[in-house]
């Protein structure tokens, strides 16, 4: 009868090798699970479709048609991805030659602007 334990030499049997390289390439092949998906909130894409038609009536005059500026006004493009508030005080409240949109802009429209910057880049 054969078991597990040592053989005379000091070595395995062979068959204890071969179940270890069938187990390691079996669990080897096993697919890993995916990464998480990026999961939107609810109406996120609606809220995008809401900045791109504000950014489309206000904006792309001097921003640029698809935020690809001529020159006349500051590259959205590379407005900082972390600073939405410095983003929302600049539309409120206007800076330099930008005028200020607070009054114009219903509640809600800055944030779908911005929404619409950082993800049209």
């Amino acid at each position: 009868m054969t078991h597990a334990g040592p053989a005379r030499n000091g070595r395995r049997p062979t068959w204890i090798w071969l179940c270890a390289a069938a187990l390691c390439s079996s669990l080897a092949a096993q697919p890993l699970d995916p990464p998480p998906q990026s999961v939107e909130p609810p109406g996120a894409e609606q809220i995008r479709a809401k900045g791109r038609q504000l950014y489309t009536s206000y904006c792309a005059r001097c921003h640029g048609v698809n935020m690809i500026t001529t020159g006349a006004a500051y590259d959205l493009r590379n407005f900082p991805a972390d600073q939405a508030e410095r983003f929302e005080r600049s539309v409120n409240q206007g800076l330099r030659t930008m005028p200020a949109w607070g009054s114009i802009l219903k509640p809600g429209d800055v944030p779908a602007l911005w929404q619409f910057v950082i993800g049209a880049r």
